[in-house]
């Protein structure tokens, strides 16, 4: 039997995950907030977030740190036979604890008091603490995602690195570890975007004080407060540029000149990006340079693997790029690195590895290019995204399933195009597009009607002279178009009224549940997209989210969401006599 362990960063809040292995795979949590790293045998790191429990799974040499899912308790093994943590959090010393479960007592409890345990024994979580006075039995509670959004802000550190290195893992690690040296000391400083704050990393914690900090006394919480701007998420974001300060008292050394005149190869680039780290509110200011510090540490040891791979593989060579990720299912940023200008494809098996240890999801993306947090230049649309949040809800109360992630809003006279009056299936197409290309399935751009025209053309469903008119198409044509031109098969539901539709409640929200996609409907002369359904299966009542292509005004939510262009719609929204064409786009299996 043997162990082995890895220090990890989720969105900049640390893990430690250990694998216990004899004869089979057989997995062990941490929780999360653990900021250290345990260096000798045995290994086992276990805590609790704020009384939150937490699961952890890792089992992949390749990714060099892991993430929690919030609220997920499953473990495969049974009995652990010594537990030992080692944990650094909020700015606390070491934290030590010893557990022998085989003995069926906790009397290896040993060290300092303040040290915290957390046992899962496949029916119930148990959490202990050694104080002065002996072990003491705790109480845990779960945080929701509406607590941990109150209890933390998230801070972005951007960064850039200078990473060169002779061609060998030893002068890798070498670097990093040189590296990791200056950020653990007073020469690592931290300057708040737009602010004459300085943080530095050191006892003191502050460098200068400046913008909305004036006594290093002052908490998290009371300083950073959110700006008076309309928030665009359900945390308080910061941002911090690191700087290394060259002339800290720290860098006591005489400068040395090495001259070799063998001929070596090295590996030099650039690595730029952000961390990201959460911040407990209670935080004193002071001690929240050394935390920050922590989140880039946790970026270099992901350089340190990349690295290793560039010597190895040159198709990987080139700059490093720090990638924050986040996805509905995850609940928090994501942290993955990868190198620049290499293609999704190449890194696929990669990709595969972080969602095995993830506990992702092995049949959608989540951590490609395009899942990014920030888009990649030039690729922001100008159409609203997520129209829907905010608006009324519907009074079925019934079952409700609502596209996860996030779509585009596409609807006439968009671009500076004049599609007034016929332009609307082509817009829905766009609007189903537009929630590929945020979750990551493609990268292709957003088709425009004459593109989608031509693609009609050449597979042989229009004659050429559709090409450039005005001419409608319909759900079966967006199926075709999206099956062409993006790989993504699609589902098709006829009905011979809009009466008719209204009885397709369990198909419409087990599609939400199981695709999760945008549904184009075609019927008459109009086009409508449908995001969303609140079916009641005892009495049969259905409401439908809507999403209006016909809305020809400026991207005002406001007057999008008031004026009923995207909203919750009865079953008299739909002509009784009208035939409708559903098309259900379902999700490609794939990473």
């Amino acid at each position: 039997m043997w162990w082995c362990v890895w220090w990890c960063l989720c969105g900049g809040a640390s893990y430690v995950v250990v694998r216990l292995c004899g004869g089979a795979l057989m997995w062990y949590v941490v929780l999360p907030y653990v900021v250290w790293w345990w260096r000798s045998p045995p290994y086992v790191v276990v805590f609790l977030c704020g009384g939150a429990a937490y699961v952890v799974v890792r089992y992949v040499v390749v990714l060099p740190y892991v993430v929690v899912l919030p609220y997920v308790v499953v473990l495969p093994y049974g009995g652990m036979r010594l537990m030992r943590c080692l944990i650094r959090c909020h700015g606390r010393r070491d934290i030590i604890v010893s557990i022998d479960l085989a003995a069926g007592n906790n009397s290896g409890i040993c060290g300092d008091s303040g040290q915290v345990a957390v046992i899962w024994d496949q029916q119930e979580i148990h959490t202990y603490s050694k104080e002065e006075e002996g072990l003491s039995i705790g109480n845990y509670a779960t945080l929701s995602q509406e607590e941990f959004y109150k209890s933390f802000i998230l801070a972005k550190v951007h960064f850039s690195l200078d990473l060169s290195s002779k061609e060998t893992s030893s002068s890798i690690k070498n670097v990093i570890q040189s590296l990791r040296d200056q950020l653990e000391s007073p020469a690592a400083c931290f300057r708040l975007h737009n602010t004459n704050l300085l943080l530095e990393n050191s006892e003191e914690g502050i460098l200068s004080l400046g913008g909305p900090v004036s006594d290093g006394e002052e908490t998290v919480a009371s300083v950073f407060k959110g700006s008076g701007k309309k928030k665009t998420t359900p945390y308080i974001v910061v941002s911090f540029q690191l700087m290394l300060n060259r002339s800290s008292e720290t860098s006591t050394d005489a400068p040395v000149v090495r001259i070799d005149n063998r001929k070596t190869n090295v590996l030099s680039t650039i690595f730029s990006g952000e961390a990201v780290v959460y911040l407990e509110k209670s935080t004193q200011i002071s001690h929240i340079a050394e935390l920050l510090a922590q989140g880039v540490i946790q970026q270099l040891l992901l350089a340190e693997f990349w690295l290793g791979e560039q010597v190895s593989d040159k198709k990987l060579r080139g700059t490093l790029t720090s990638v924050n990720s986040l996805h509905f299912i995850a609940g928090h940023v994501v942290n993955v690195i990868y190198p620049n200008d290499v293609d999704d494809k190449y890194l696929e098996t990669y990709r595969k590895s972080v969602h095995r240890a993830l506990l992702f999801p092995s049949d959608r993306p989540m951590l490609r290019w395009a899942n990014r947090l920030t888009p990649a230049p030039g690729s922001k649309s100008s159409a609203l995204t997520n129209t829907h949040v905010g608006v009324k809800p519907s009074k079925v109360n019934g079952d409700v399933r609502i596209v996860p992630g996030t779509y585009g809003y596409h609807h006439y006279m968009q671009d500076r195009f004049d599609d007034n009056k016929w332009g609307c299936a082509y817009r829905s197409l766009q609007t189903l597009v537009s929630w590929f290309r945020y979750q990551g399935y493609t990268e292709k751009p957003i088709p425009t009607h004459k593109e989608i025209q031509k693609c009609l053309v050449d597979i042989g469903d229009k004659p050429s002279s559709f090409l450039g008119s005005r001419q409608w198409i319909g759900s079966t044509e967006v199926g075709y178009v999206l099956d062409n031109m993006f790989g993504i098969s699609s589902k098709f539901i006829f009905v011979s009224s809009g009466a008719e539709l209204t009885c397709k409640g369990r198909e419409l929200l087990m599609h939400f549940q199981i695709q999760g996609t945008p549904i184009m409907v075609g019927g008459g002369v109009l086009a409508h997209t449908i995001i969303g359904v609140d079916w009641n299966a005892q009495t049969g009542d259905i409401s439908f989210l809507i999403l209006d292509p016909h809305y020809t005004g400026s991207e005002d939510l406001n007057t999008i969401q008031t004026k009923g262009w995207c909203c919750w719609k009865g079953p008299d929204f739909w002509d009784p006599a009208a035939y409708y064409n559903l098309c259900l786009p379902q999700r490609p299996s794939c990473i």
